[in-house]
């Protein structure tokens, strides 16, 4: 008996970089991010740290650009504030001091107080606070 068409058992040659590359692929991720997914798929430490090491070379890991651009994104977009990013922020293991920078370069750059307008739009005050806060804004600093 011939095998048609060859074998399909042939194991394959795992490759780091390259799951790590599938995984950034559609956004930025941080450094945790990433050797938690290379954790995930069973490579070792050494394979892990060499790969990070790659992306960080090359750019395409960098907790404080991704700070920034998650932080961006989140006010600009999806209208988080800024405690709501920065406890995200902090889930995804990003540096605190990375953090603050990024907020605070968000902040200089955005007009918040139009962002918290289009959020509150038509809402009574109650409503208007509750909002807010679950949006992580300091609600205290938008009373009209």
């Amino acid at each position: 008996m011939g095998s048609k068409g060859g074998s399909s058992r042939k194991p394959k040659r795992r490759d780091p970089l390259a799951d790590a590359l599938r995984f950034i692929r559609f956004r930025a991720r941080s450094e945790w991010e990433v050797r938690n997914k290379l954790k995930s798929r069973g490579y070792s430490d050494e394979e892990i740290n060499g790969t990070l090491e790659i992306l960080k070379s090359k750019g395409f890991i960098d907790d404080a650009k991704f700070a920034y651009l998650y932080a961006y994104d989140s006010l600009t977009v999806h209208h988080k504030g800024p405690y709501r990013i920065r406890y995200e922020l902090k889930m995804l293991h990003v540096d605190e001091y990375l953090i603050e920078d990024a907020i605070s370069k968000v902040l200089s750059e955005v007009d918040v107080s139009e962002i918290v307008r289009k959020l509150t739009e038509g809402l009574d005050e109650r409503k208007k606070r509750e909002k807010l806060y679950r949006h992580g804004f300091d609600v205290d600093s938008f009373n009209d």
